[in-house]
């Protein structure tokens, strides 16, 4: 019952991180629109859209809407490293000995 527990938390914090990087992105994207940044900064906030919000003119509103996002961002990545180092330990089985 406590493997499940701590599997299905592995998923679940997996998850949310991905789910937070979308949205993430997605913010990024509507700030890097609004402040008509170059095409090398539309990469950028693919493949770290946390970094956007130290875009000059970014608004703050959005850049706090990111920093937010990026400690959940964390969280998720947290609770799914610290499931899976409980799961690998509940499942451990000792190796038979051989003579």
């Amino acid at each position: 019952m406590l493997v499940e527990f701590f599997w299905v938390a592995v998923v679940a914090g997996a998850s949310a991180a991905a789910v937070i990087w979308v949205l993430a992105t997605r913010i990024a994207l509507g700030i890097l629109r609004v402040t008509n940044a170059g095409a090398l900064r539309y990469l950028l906030a693919l493949l770290w859209p946390f970094g956007t919000r130290l875009v000059p003119g970014a608004p703050p509103a959005e850049a706090t809407r990111l920093n937010k996002m990026l400690v959940g961002f964390f969280a998720a990545l947290l609770v799914a490293i610290a499931s899976m180092a409980v799961y690998s330990n509940l499942t451990f089985m000792l190796p038979a000995p051989t003579p």
